[in-house]
C-alpha cells in the first residue's frame, strides 16, 4: 500500500498497534495461490479454501490461532482505530483454548520468496516519491512507496571494476541494469504498477567510476539514464501480472550515487542512490490518469542499503519475474 498521511501516521492509532504484534503480506497471494498457508488463510476468512476473487485487501485481526477477530478496508484513522479496539474486545472474549497458537505444519507455506533472500548480496530499499514543483515541505510532501531491491553475493562482483584505480570506469551489466529498469524504476508512487518487459526497456545504464581509494575501502561513484516506453501489450508470459490492467505508460529519469567497496571483505560497506525523473501512463491502479509523456509527472527513488531488521527481508515485489536462477519459483 502506498504511504498516505492516514492510518500509520495517527498518534492514537500507533498508540493501539503496541498491543498487536504487526504483519504484512501480499492479500493477492494469499486469495488465489495453492500454498497451504494461502488455503489457510482463505479457510480462516471466507470458510472455504478455494481462491477468491477481486481483492480483499485492508487490516486484519487474527488470533495465534488463525481465528479472524476483525477486518475492514480503511484509509481513515478513526476507523482503524475503531477497527483496533473491537479487535481487542474480541481477543478478551476469547476462551483460554482458543488463545494457544495453532500447530504451525497446518499453515506452514512450502514456499515464499523471502527464502530466497540473498544474505551476503546486495538489498536495497528504495522509497518512490512524488516530486511537487514547490519542493518538499510537511504540506507537499506527496505519497510514497517503498520496495526492496535484491542483488545475489554472486552478482557483486559485476558492480565493480577490475582495477580498483581512482578513475577507471566500468559498465553494469545490462541484465543488472535491466533488473533495475524493469522492476524498480517504476511508477509505483500513488498505487501499484506492473514490471516492464525487455522490449519495453530503450536505455537501462548505470556507470561505476572508482573515487577515492583508502587502504580496503574503496569509493565508488555511480551514475546512471533510464528510458522506458510500454506500448500497454503484456509480454511476460503466464504470471501473475497477467491479469493486471495495464495502459501505455513510460519513464525518463537519471541515476547518481555513491558506494563504498571493502575490497577485502567483498562487500558494500554503504550503498546510496537518488534516482529522478518523469514518468506518465499507467495501470489504471497508479492513480496516473491523465498524465501524459507531454505533461508528466516528476518521481524520484531514493536507494539505500538497509539492516538486519525482519522488514528489510521483504521480497521485491516484481521477486517472480526477476528471472534470476537463485530463486526458485514454486512447484506447480
Amino acid at each position: 500500500m502506498a504511504g498516505r498521511r492516514s492510518v500509520w501516521n495517527d498518534p492514537r492509532v500507533i498508540e493501539k498497534v503496541l498491543s498487536f504484534t504487526p504483519a504484512t503480506d501480499e492479500v493477492w497471494r494469499l486469495q488465489r495461490h495453492p500454498d497451504k498457508e494461502c488455503q489457510f488463510f482463505r479457510q480462516q476468512v471466507a470458510g472455504r479454501t478455494t481462491p477468491i476473487g477481486g481483492s480483499w485487501q485492508g487490516l486484519y485481526v487474527f488470533s495465534p490461532s488463525g481465528k479472524l477477530l476483525v477486518r475492514q478496508n480503511t484509509l481513515q484513522a478513526d476507523k482503524a482505530l475503531i477497527l483496533l479496539e473491537k479487535g481487542l474486545a474480541a481477543w478478551e472474549a476469547l476462551p483460554a483454548e482458543e488463545r494457544l497458537p495453532i500447530d504451525p505444519f497446518i499453515y506452514e507455506p512450502a514456499h515464499r520468496w523471502e527464502l530466497f533472500y540473498p544474505t551476503d548480496g546486495l538489498v536495497l530499499r528504495s522509497t518512490s516519491r512524488d516530486l511537487p514543483e514547490k519542493g518538499l515541505t510537511s504540506e507537499t510532501r506527496g505519497r510514497w512507496n517503498r520496495d526492496h531491491i535484491w542483488f545475489h553475493h554472486s552478482e557483486l562482483k559485476e558492480w565493480i571494476p577490475t582495477s580498483l584505480k581512482s578513475g577507471q570506469v566500468h559498465s553494469l551489466p545490462a541484465e543488472l541494469a535491466m533488473r533495475l529498469a524493469r522492476f524498480h524504476i517504476v511508477d509505483n508512487v500513488s498505487g501499484q504498477e506492473g514490471p516492464f518487459s525487455p522490449e519495453d526497456i530503450e536505455k537501462a545504464e548505470v556507470t561505476i567510476t572508482v573515487g577515492d581509494c583508502e587502504s580496503d575501502k574503496v569509493t565508488l561513484l555511480l551514475s546512471g539514464e533510464f528510458r522506458s516506453e510500454s506500448d500497454g501489450v503484456y509480454k511476460l508470459g503466464e504470471t501473475d501480472w497477467k491479469h493486471f490492467p495495464s495502459r501505455t505508460r513510460g519513464v525518463s529519469a537519471q541515476l547518481v550515487g555513491i558506494a563504498t567497496w571493502n575490497s577485502t571483505s567483498l562487500r558494500f560497506e554503504s550503498f546510496e542512490a537518488a534516482v529522478s525523473g518523469k514518468v506518465w501512463g499507467g495501470s489504471g491502479l497508479n492513480g496516473r490518469r491523465g498524465i501524459t509523456e507531454v505533461k508528466p509527472a516528476k518521481v524520484g527513488w531514493f536507494l539505500e542499503m538497509t539492516g538486519d531488521s525482519p522488514s528489510s527481508k521483504l521480497a521485491p515485489a516484481f521477486v517472480d519475474v526477476y528471472g534470476a536462477d537463485w530463486i526458485k519459483p514454486p512447484t506447480p
